[in-house]
This record gives C-alpha cells, structure tokens and sequence, in this order.
C-alpha cells in the first residue's frame, strides 16, 4: 500500500508525537508498504534530522491557519501525482484533517485522520475558537476513519459528532527491545526519573515541590528534556533547596534513554493534561513502574497498585505520597516490575502497525471498520 502522512510536526523536533510518525513509517517500510511523509519545513533546532529510510517532504507553513491553512493542497496535490498515494493519513485534527477533507473531495482518495489530543482538547486553543472548531469537527466527521490513542481520545472525538463506528482505537506504540538491554546510566546514587518538554503543562514544577516534600532521601530526580521552563524549574529547584539533588539532563535521546529509565527505581510523569503518554509506554519497556496523575490517558496505561500509583491533579501531597510510599515498599517496586513488562507486550510497534494496516486496508477497499 502507498500511505502519505501528512504531519504538522516532525524531525528534527523530537517528541512524542515525532516519533509515532516515524516508527509507524519505519514498520510499513519494512512490511513492504511504501509510505512517504509530507511535514513542514524544518525550523532550525539545534538538532539533526534522524535519517529515515522513507521520503520525506517539505512544505512551508501557512503564515495563517485560520484563513490560509488550505495553502498546502498544492505541496499536497503534487506529492499525490509523484506517489499516487491509495491513502492520506492526517496526522493532526487541525488543520491537516481540514486540508484532507478538501484533498478527499478533489482527488477521492481516502482519508485517515489521527488527532494528536491536544489539538481536540475542550480547553485548547482550536476548541476555544468557534469557527476552528466547527472545522475541527467537520472535518472529522469527513474522515474515512478517525483514529483514537486512547479510551479518553476517543470520547473526546465522540463529543465533536464523529459517528461511533468511524472511530478506530489504536494505542500509540513503542520499541520494546530498545530498552530490553541497557547499560548504566553514569548517575552514582539511585534515582527517579522524569522526560518531557519543559512546559507548564507537563507539571514539572508539580514533581519538584512533591520531591522537595520529602525530605532527607537516598534517591535524587533526574529531570530530562528541554523547553521555554527549564531557566524557572531550575530557579524552582534551588529556592526549595533541592538543587544538590537534582539534574536536568537536558534533551536525552536513543540508547542514552534506555540506558537512562533501565537504571532507574521509577517514573514520574505529572503532567497538568497528557492524552497518552508515550514516556509511560518507554517506562513501562524498561521494566520501571510509573507514578502519574489522574488525567487524559494515564489513568488508562498506570493501573493502580499493579502498575504505578495514581494521583490527583495538582495534588503536591498526593504526588509526594505516592513518591514515599513506592520508594519504601520494595516488594511493591517488584511486583509492579513484573506487571509492566508484561503489560507492554501488546505496545510494541510491530503488532500496532499491523492494526493501522488494518485501517488503510479498509478505508481504501471500502470495507467497514468493525
């Protein structure tokens, strides 16, 4: 099959959302499929775009998404004529889904879109925007199948009137064997360990001010990512007087990862809103359990008690806590060891890309998604 994903963010910035994208592209390659990627033109980040074994496109982005977002028809329409694309996958709610619908229209090819779950947010800045919105929405509903990361995802596409049967649940992946064989990450004591951009809404701040809560402590936090915060969480860190404890490891990718959560006792991921948490899923592969707030996808990755410890939004005492009782219950850590390198299995990309397949399969014969 010839898939075009058409993305609103790729290499070289590198997040969750990057490298979905990429690894699904990656196993369809390898399954004999011939995907091609169109994605905006690359900003310039300091980092090195990731060779890929697929081609990729660029496109430069509309000064405008509100009145020029269908700008990109005709990177869009071109790419269609070199590849003869069977299938578009929509890599965003908007506005690719929207610049799909029009695609679908002109060409009859089919679509696919996958919302990435801040972009459907009720209190993001699409869905606070009426008109936007009202694209949003409509431009799901003209989807051949709209996919959901999660149980949450999912309900939040239903809200936007996309029929129940239009909508595929297929979890976001990981390369479970790229964190089976780690070596040491060079830290000397013990520690816990937290990744992600450094934005509000990841909660950072959150995890030090509980972290700073307990007190004397045998295990330091090892913070990694980069983002427009990291100046304020280390300001944070030495007003609360922690910063002997604490590293930020800046942006930490590949077998460093690996090496960084096989190393570690646990996870902490306590973000404010978190769709589906891709780090909980590396975490989880590493054979770590993972402490996380009560919010979007998290509830449904981190069982309680079995595979990490939940708790409240906002809620510093309760991360603190959780934090005190994982740490001193050890046959706890063991046991939810166990359970999260057995719960993973079903992530890894191999058995989630053939579920997209699945999709693109029926979309382009026409088949229902049952």
């Amino acid at each position: 099959m010839r898939i075009c994903f058409y993305t609103d963010t790729f290499f070289p910035l590198v997040g969750g959302a990057e490298m979905v994208l990429h690894h699904l592209a990656s196993e369809l390659k390898r399954s004999g499929h011939e995907p091609v990627v169109l994605a905006p033109r690359a900003r310039d980040s300091g980092r090195t775009t990731p060779p890929t074994d697929y081609p990729v496109h660029r496109y430069t982005t509309p000064s405008s998404k509100h009145l020029l977002a269908r700008q990109t028809l005709l990177p869009l329409a071109w790419l269609h004529f070199k590849y003869r694309f069977e299938a578009l996958h929509c890599h965003a709610g908007y506005p690719q889904a929207h610049v799909g619908a029009s695609f679908k229209r002109l060409f009859h090819v089919p679509v696919v879109a996958r919302p990435h779950g801040s972009d459907i947010a009720p209190n993001g800045r699409i869905r606070r925007h009426p008109r936007l919105e009202k694209r949003l929405g409509k431009a799901l509903r003209d989807a051949d199948a709209v996919i959901a990361q999660g149980d949450y995802l999912r309900d939040l596409i239903l809200e936007l009137g996309v029929p129940a049967g239009k909508i595929q649940v297929v979890h976001n992946g990981v390369a479970v064997d790229d964190f089976r064989e780690t070596h040491p990450f060079p830290h000397e004591r013990p520690y816990i360990v937290a990744l992600g951009n450094l934005i509000h809404r990841k909660g950072f701040d959150l995890l030090l001010k509980a972290f700073a809560r307990l007190g004397e402590s045998d295990l330091d936090l090892l913070i990694a990512g980069d983002g427009p915060e990291r100046e304020a969480l280390e300001g944070l860190a030495r007003d609360l007087e922690i910063q002997e404890q604490v590293r930020f490891l800046g942006f930490v990718d590949g077998p460093l990862k690996a090496d960084l959560l096989g190393s570690a006792s646990l996870m902490v991921c306590p973000s404010r809103n978190e769709p589906f948490a891709n780090v909980i899923l590396e975490g989880f592969s590493a054979g770590i359990p993972v402490i996380a707030s009560a919010v979007g996808g998290n509830t449904q990755l981190v069982e309680q008690n079995e595979r990490g410890l939940l708790f409240q939004n906002e809620d510093i005492q309760g991360l603190a806590s959780a934090l005190q009782n994982l740490i001193k219950d050890k046959p706890l850590q063991e046991s939810m060891r166990r359970n999260v390198q057995r719960h993973v299995q079903q992530f890894d990309w191999k058995q989630v890309a053939n579920k997209y397949l699945k999709v693109y399969r029926a979309v382009i014969q026409g088949d229902s998604l049952a």
